[in-house]
């Protein structure tokens, strides 16, 4: 587990940053409604949410407070391979833009 939520916390954090760094400059559109109205509000309250959970992730890690629940692993691997595939879409549209 302790991979799992470090892993969560640093692809959270690598999708906030390249998520508003497309946003920022219309390159990509935010699908999730929850964190475009966040993004609506103030750019900053975005990524300041994003951080907020990564620094989350890594407190529990270093706290050693990991939940052991089958659920919870089993969400946390679920949202790793989520987050590795949006990592990949974020690429995929991205690095035309950036070569």
């Amino acid at each position: 587990m302790k991979f799992i939520f470090s892993y969560l916390a640093a692809v959270n954090f690598a999708d906030g940053a390249v998520t508003y760094w497309g946003l920022q400059f219309s390159m990509i559109e935010e699908s999730n409604p929850i964190m475009s109205g966040l993004y609506d509000i103030n750019p900053l309250l975005f990524l300041g949410y994003k951080l907020f959970l990564s620094c989350i992730f890594y407190g529990l890690v270093l706290k050693k407070k990991l939940p052991t629940n089958r659920f919870i692993k089993a969400l946390s691997i679920t949202a790793s391979v989520v987050y590795t595939i949006v990592i990949g879409l974020h690429g995929v549209w991205l690095f035309p833009l950036i070569i």
